[in-house]
């Protein structure tokens, strides 16, 4: 009886159009180095699907055929992953997780075998730290004079690092005191370009900065970059037209937070530190949702309730020298 309805569901499948055949020779290595080649990716992000694959899903998956990868063995690859990596262990899930879902669009296999509920998430170990303002310009005296100007605008603008260094001298201006953001400098990987287009379409957009930058902002065009409109805010000490490398910047920043003894600083810290400043000037979700770049009202809202918090700290704060202060302190207690 089982066999005649499944031979029946086979049977109009087929006449509906809907039937797939099995596939039990692809391999899930060889699916998914072709379906890493097709993607419409930017390079960097193809080299780290690339990465994944090759360290850690092919190890175990690589010789098997996709038909044959069952639910168990999934599970059994996610408990296999050292306990210290867990967003090494989310990355990978995720992109085995794509493999299987294009091979299901390709009819490959019926279904996926890739659904274990939060194997793609992790809990970051490490919130960022935001920097007070009086921070923030004593660690932009940590840095080169030319550098200057990167650690105050990743702070005060809210920049992502790459953000920073792909700023070219068109997309600053003066008159209305902004920033173009268009362009993002990362790490190079595999061949891949230093410069390159923004992380998301949302992240194309107009910042500006703070009135008091204005000097140090028409300082820094003058004497540090090229007169061309695409010359580097913060060229490569190398030349060759090319901004200061995400390696050197790193580096930069380690030194200059060690000399100002800021512990546990990060380059993105910069970025937190910005965004928490808006968030207490009274910035709306959507305000910080086109400053930061977001699409998703989360991260904003999350800076929001940090301002918030810090309100009432302040609050406490100032009530605590209200009641030393006050003319009833030193009596009895209000009935």
């Amino acid at each position: 009886m089982d066999a005649d309805a499944w031979l029946a569901m086979q049977r109009a499948a087929i006449e509906s159009g809907s039937w797939r055949g099995r596939d039990d020779r692809t391999t899930v290595g060889e699916f998914a180095d072709q379906w890493a080649k097709a993607l419409q990716v930017r390079d960097r992000t193809r080299y780290h699907y690339q990465v994944n694959l090759d360290k850690w899903i092919k190890p175990t998956f690589g010789t098997t055929p996709m038909s044959a990868v069952t639910p168990a063995m999934v599970r059994k690859w996610v408990g296999g992953f050292p306990s210290d990596t867990p967003a090494a262990r989310a990355n990978a899930y995720r992109v085995l997780s794509q493999v299987f879902r294009a091979a299901v669009e390709d009819g490959i296999v019926t279904e996926s075998p890739v659904r274990m509920k939060g194997a793609g998430q992790y809990t970051r170990k490490r919130e960022g730290h935001a920097l007070q303002a009086a921070e923030v310009f004593m660690l932009s005296e940590r840095v080169p004079e030319g550098r200057r100007l990167a650690i105050l605008l990743g702070a005060f603008c809210a920049l992502r690092p790459g953000e920073v260094l792909g700023l070219r001298r068109r997309d600053v201006d003066p008159r209305s005191h902004s920033l173009n953001i268009r362009e993002t400098a990362s790490a190079v990987h595999a061949g891949s370009a230093r410069v390159g287009p923004v992380k998301t379409a949302s992240s194309v957009r107009t910042v500006h900065y703070p009135s008091a930058l204005q000097e140090v902002v028409l300082g820094h065009l003058k004497t540090h970059t090229g007169p061309s409109p695409t010359d580097h805010l913060f060229p490569s000490p190398r030349g060759g037209g090319q901004p200061l490398s995400y390696g050197a910047y790193l580096h930069m920043f380690a030194r200059a937070a060690e000399a100002a003894e800021l512990a546990d600083l990060k380059p993105h810290d910069l970025r937190h530190t910005g965004a928490t400043l808006a968030a207490e000037t009274g910035a709306t979700t959507r305000e910080l949702m086109a400053r930061l770049g977001h699409t998703s009202p989360t991260v904003a809202m999350r800076y929001q309730h940090a301002a918030k918090e810090r309100d009432k700290s302040i609050a406490d704060a100032l009530g605590g020298a209200f009641s030393v202060s006050s003319p009833g302190a030193e009596g009895t207690p209000d009935e």
